[in-house]
């Protein structure tokens, strides 16, 4: 348990990481950016989601949040300020979060506690933003299949828990990247 100074100072950092990221996706949508740049500009929003979930079980709501700002700035510059556009990227978000809102839900109502993070899932709505809903189902099983294997590795029992989003923004983000290097890879 962080003491509450800490936890004062993680909940700045974390409003600093989304502004900065919320800029970012300003600056993008007027660059016109392609993949390198998007990647190169999430990537500390990532590290930085990996080492709050890995050490105190939390995806900070303005980093996932400048994810997503990102992901909508790169998606209007791509593809155009379209409505087609709009409604494909609400297509994604709703897909995305709605999917792993679902999973949470129904682990909740089977088994009486959380098996599931809501971070989890805003995390997978602005995954849906930066990559679609296919590269989340991507980044989903790399994440699932790593987060197995540490936790086979560690012989952790049912309930020990994993912080699952120390996966799954990295594997959003490895999606990206194998994007920009090999772009058939991104389907959206």
């Amino acid at each position: 348990m962080q003491t509450p100074s800490a936890e004062r100072a993680f909940r700045k950092a974390d409003r600093a990481a989304g502004l900065v990221g919320i800029a970012a996706a300003a600056a993008l949508s007027v660059l016109s950016p392609g993949a390198p740049l998007v990647a190169a500009t999430t990537l500390p929003l990532v590290a930085w989601i990996v080492w709050r979930d890995a050490t105190g079980f939390v995806i900070p709501d303005p980093t996932a949040l400048a994810l997503a700002a990102i992901g909508v700035a790169a998606r209007f510059a791509d593809d155009g300020a379209s409505l087609a556009t709009a409604l494909s990227l609400g297509a994604d978000v709703a897909l995305t979060g709605g999917a792993l809102w679902l999973l949470r839900e129904a682990f909740y109502r089977l088994r009486g506690q959380d098996g599931l993070g809501f971070g989890d899932v805003k995390l997978a709505a602005a995954g849906g933003c930066l990559i679609g809903a296919e590269g989340v189902a991507a980044a989903l099983l790399a994440a699932s299949l790593a987060g197995l294997a540490v936790a086979a590795l560690r012989g952790s029992g049912r309930m020990d828990r994993i912080a699952f989003g120390a996966f799954f923004a990295p594997a959003i983000w490895l999606v990206l990247v194998g994007a920009a290097a090999w772009p058939p890879l991104m389907l959206r």
